[in-house]
């Protein structure tokens, strides 16, 4: 059995169709999304449309369909942070039925392989391993450590597979785990590592990598007998175009200050919002206001003095 899997979409119709492309030159079998479909990018509903319309695929929730659900049962009235803009226009872009579809999936998700093991989905691993070395495999920890040690993708896969093979309590957790394959993505970086006879997957994120390689990353988990192996995939499209598209859509006039934070991240394939939040509490601490969400005066003062960060090639 091959699965391709997908994470991170984040409404970025053009990455995911170049991926999908690309699988169906792979023998795949099925199809695994873990999460976060919309919220970047202004095609949520062609994003949508098109995993639904896929057969045999898992698909389970991250963190942006859990946006949707917070503002379902909260009046319109009160949707007035800037901050949230993108995440209010998605709201109100996506049709009805896509809405329903997002809010009803899964959190996580458990398969029973073809050859007795079983795989766990969920968006973010650090939902299952509280307070180990999984904490600093994010994408800002990641930008530093390549500004710093300008590891080669086979460096950071063995990075952190000695990382977590020295962290006792992360290993004791595994051990508990009754999953033998571990699915999910959050953290836009793609990487596997197999652990006492157990194999991670994070998928990157297809719509929005933040790995300094801006083509878009799925990985294929093949299942045969007792084997198991793992492919990483990466997909060239034209992002010329995408940031054309956005910055003609109604996404962009509805939520112009996110979309050029997002702008850079896509070309560069770097982590800024890490970054821009921190810029953001420096001046609301400067100002002594800092309640959640944001105060409308100190994003707006954030965004004015804000520069994007530049990427140290690989």
């Amino acid at each position: 059995m091959r699965y391709a899997i997908v994470s991170d979409v984040h409404g970025n119709i053009n990455a995911l169709q170049s991926v999908l492309n690309h699988t169906t030159t792979q023998n795949i079998d099925g199809y695994i999304f873990v999460g976060d479909y919309f919220g970047d990018f202004p095609y949520p509903n062609e994003v949508v449309d098109t995993i639904k319309n896929i057969h045999n695929n898992h698909v389970i929730s991250g963190n942006k369909e859990g946006y949707l659900i917070d503002l379902h049962n909260t009046s319109q009235d009160d949707w007035v942070h800037n901050q949230f803009n993108a995440i209010y226009w998605s709201y109100n872009e996506l049709r009805k039925d896509n809405l329903d579809y997002l809010m009803q999936l899964p959190t996580r998700k458990e398969i029973n392989c073809n050859n007795g093991k079983k795989a766990l989905l969920l968006h973010s691993i650090t939902d299952l391993f509280k307070e180990t070395s999984l904490d600093i495999l994010s994408s800002s920890k990641y930008a530093q450590l390549i500004d710093e040690k300008h590891l080669t993708h086979n460096e950071f896969l063995e990075y952190i597979k000695d990382l977590l093979l020295n962290d006792e309590k992360f290993l004791k957790e595994l051990d508990a785990i009754d999953s033998e394959i571990i699915i999910f993505g959050h953290t836009h970086l793609q990487w596997y590592v197999n652990i006492n006879g157990k194999t991670l997957i994070n998928a990157g994120s297809c719509g929005l990598p933040l790995d300094l390689t801006t083509t878009a990353p799925y990985t294929i988990l093949d299942i045969e007998l007792d084997e198991v192996s793992v492919y990483e995939h990466r997909v060239e499209y034209n992002i010329n175009t995408l940031v054309s598209e956005i910055k003609k859509s109604a996404l962009y006039k509805n939520a112009e200050d996110w979309c050029n934070i997002i702008i850079p991240q896509l070309t560069l394939a770097r982590d800024q919002i890490s970054f821009f939040f921190q810029h953001v509490w420096k001046i609301a601490k400067k100002n002594n206001n800092t309640k959640w969400p944001i105060d409308n005066n100190i994003w707006s003062k954030a965004i004015k003095s804000w520069q994007p960060i530049k990427t140290t090639k690989k």
